[in-house]
C-alpha cells in the first residue's frame, strides 16, 4: 500500500483508494499531498475536498484505470 501512496506523491498521479471515514467505507480517486509515518494528507477528486486520515484507516490502494504505474 505504501508503494501506491508514494507513487501518487512522487509523480503527482491519482490513485484509487478505499478508506474508513467516521465509521463509513469510502472509495475514490485521490492525490496524496503529504505522507507521514502515521497519517496521510489526500485530495479527494469527487466531491473535491482535502482530508488527513490515519494510515491505519486506509484499507486498499490501486492504480486508476489506464495507469499501470510506469512513469
Amino acid at each position: 500500500m505504501e508503494r501506491f501512496l508514494r507513487y501518487s506523491l512522487e509523480h503527482s498521479r491519482a490513485i484509487r483508494m478505499i478508506w474508513m471515514e467516521e465509521g463509513t467505507l469510502r472509495q475514490g480517486k485521490v492525490y496524496v499531498e503529504k505522507l507521514a509515518e502515521d497519517c496521510v494528507q489526500i485530495y479527494v477528486l469527487r466531491p473535491p475536498r482535502r482530508l488527513e486520515i490515519p494510515i491505519r484507516d486506509i484499507l486498499s490502494c490501486d492504480y486508476t484505470k489506464d495507469d499501470e504505474g510506469i512513469d
